[in-house]
């Protein structure tokens, strides 16, 4: 039943439109129906003219209950669940692969260092967001968002596993899952945070990325501000 819920809340766009288009139908059938109801003058014309306009509102009325049924799923069901992580389980090689990307060349007698950038500080969570190694490039702290929103960033560590990014209310830390991948990212998408049914305000992004043990490093934290659709 949870995962019914979270695939009806995610589609909710397709589903808004396909049930507007069949609304939009029905009430042209409604007016024509009514005028037909209107303008019979036989009883057999009357009474077919009166099950087509019964038979419309019927369907309007179904149409009226399944949009409603999907606006309580959207906002009041879906929070509810914890949206639960789609990776799968790293698996450890004698050889692992590293796959690091550096910024440019260095000089022969210097030592790259990671470069740190503005970053939550959460009293009791520790954040270590490196730019090139783990990072969220949009959004990026302090930015606002809103409805669904593309996260974009960098996960390329050492003997690297898989990754998962998860949200928390930032007043209250509890942490939610989003979603998952097991691909080494480099400045690029890493997932969708659907936003729409979340109540306005300041929410904290964290990104964990694993190396092939299956240990979490830790993460890259930043603060973000979720404000209503117009």
């Amino acid at each position: 039943m949870q995962k019914v819920i979270v695939f009806l809340a995610e589609i909710e766009l397709l589903i808004y439109s396909i049930l507007g288009l069949i609304f939009v139908i029905y009430v042209r059938r409604l007016l024509i129906s009514s005028n037909e109801y209107r303008t019979a003058m036989f009883g057999m014309e009357k009474e077919t003219a009166q099950r087509k306009l019964v038979k419309t509102v019927t369907v309007l009325i179904l149409i009226g209950l399944l949009i409603l049924a999907e606006f309580i799923i959207v906002v009041f069901l879906k929070p509810e669940f914890p949206q639960e992580p789609t990776f799968a389980t790293a698996t450890n090689t004698s050889t692992p692969t590293v796959q690091l990307v550096t910024p440019g060349p260095l000089p022969t007698d210097a030592t790259q260092t990671p470069t740190p950038y503005p970053q939550a500080s959460i009293e009791g969570y520790a954040s270590n967001c490196l730019a090139g190694i783990l990072e969220f490039t949009s959004p990026v702290q302090g930015d606002t968002v809103q409805g669904v929103v593309e996260l974009k960033g960098t996960v390329n560590i050492p003997n690297f596993g898989s990754y998962k990014y998860e949200y928390s209310p930032a007043g209250e830390i509890n942490w939610i899952t989003v979603a998952a991948g097991s691909d080494i990212k480099i400045d690029e998408s890493i997932g969708y945070w659907y936003a729409t049914s979340l109540n306005p305000g300041d929410y904290v992004l964290k990104l964990v990325a694993l190396d092939n043990q299956g240990n979490e490093q830790t993460p890259c934290l930043i603060d973000v501000i979720v404000k209503p659709i117009e």
